[in-house]
């Protein structure tokens, strides 16, 4: 009989004790990673958790306030974001991840 891991409890997740710190660390790396993706092309840049049962994101807004771009920081997106950032290839990512090319959002020059 197989002995159950221990887990943690992380936002909605429950990690096995043993990879809770790496999963943190990946987590915080990929959520800066995002940020930095979003803040070329939204207006407004947050972590949040806007439904319980999803967990926390990354959430780019446009000027209306209206969510342009987002990504979850759950332990399935983690990894391929991970992949994606490994290959730089993030911005591409991102924007297919909600559904864009590059050249479909415009990259903002400027910060009004």
């Amino acid at each position: 009989m197989e002995e159950k891991k221990k887990t943690v409890r992380i936002d909605i997740y429950d990690i096995p004790e043993d990879q809770a710190q790496t999963f943190l660390k990946e987590r915080e790396e990929t959520a800066e990673a995002a940020e930095a993706v979003m803040k070329r092309y939204c207006d407004t840049v947050k972590r949040d958790t806007l439904d319980l049962e999803e967990g926390q994101g990354v959430y780019g807004y446009d000027k209306e306030g209206s969510i342009l771009l987002s990504v979850m920081l759950d332990p399935f997106e983690i990894p391929v974001m991970k992949v994606a950032m490994q290959r730089g290839k993030l911005d591409e990512y991102v924007l297919a991840a909600n559904g864009y090319v590059e050249g479909d959002l415009p990259v903002r020059t400027d910060k009004e």
